[in-house]
């Protein structure tokens, strides 16, 4: 039996992966997601801030708290939402 793996995320998946990238690009981080690794870490339990920095940037959890670094990427994408829905 195949399984049939979707290439696509939904509208709003695309919206929430560029809002994140706004976030980062605000926070002056230089992560980038494109919709395979969004959809990746969206697999990963719906937390994809977390997952993210636990798969591919580790090395800041040496330095920082990851609810540090997750809350501040979320504030951001909140904050950015916010202020361009006014």
């Amino acid at each position: 039996m195949r399984i049939a793996v979707t290439t696509t995320l939904s509208a709003d998946d695309e919206a929430a992966r560029n809002a994140y990238n706004t976030a980062f690009s605000q926070m002056e981080i230089d992560w980038h997601w494109d919709a395979t690794t969004y959809r990746e870490l969206l697999a990963d339990g719906g937390q994809p801030v977390r997952s993210f920095v636990e798969r591919h940037r580790p090395h800041l959890l040496r330095a920082y708290g990851i609810d540090c670094l997750v809350n501040a990427v979320e504030t951001t994408r909140r904050d950015l939402s916010v202020a361009t829905s006014r």
